[in-house]
């Protein structure tokens, strides 16, 4: 876990399937009720069955619900899913700094300002 100034990043490895996607649902679980933007990285997990996606997407729904904030680094694995699995709506992103890049402008668009000026005035 690393704790950035805007959100928490939780880095998952390893695998995951039918024997460990309740624990993992549940370790995430914990830091949703936080109620602080998360980013979750799956680009070190190195095999995900069908389990684990189902968890990725109930715990997409919850944050949804909760009105928080959640981008999802997929890399290989999850990925590859995806393009086998179409249409899941997951908030995926490519590294740390694009989400944190999200979830900074979705903060400065509440306070009024807009994504083209913020990211120019970023660079």
């Amino acid at each position: 876990m690393q704790a950035h100034g805007l959100a928490t990043v939780l880095c998952v490895t390893g695998e995951i399937d039918a024997s460990n996607a309740d624990l993992i649902a549940q370790a995430i679980r914990r830091f949703v009720r936080l109620g602080a933007p998360l980013i979750l990285d799956f680009s070190r997990v190195e095999y995900m069955g069908s389990a684990g996606l189902r968890v990725l997407l109930l715990l997409q729904d919850e944050c949804q619900l909760a009105l928080l904030h959640c981008s999802v680094i997929g890399g290989v694995t999850l990925r590859r899913l995806t393009r086998l699995v179409t249409g899941l709506g997951l908030p995926l992103v490519d590294s740390v700094g694009e989400a944190l890049q999200l979830i900074h402008g979705t903060e400065k668009g509440r306070s009024g300002g807009d994504l083209r000026s913020r990211l120019s005035h970023d660079r």
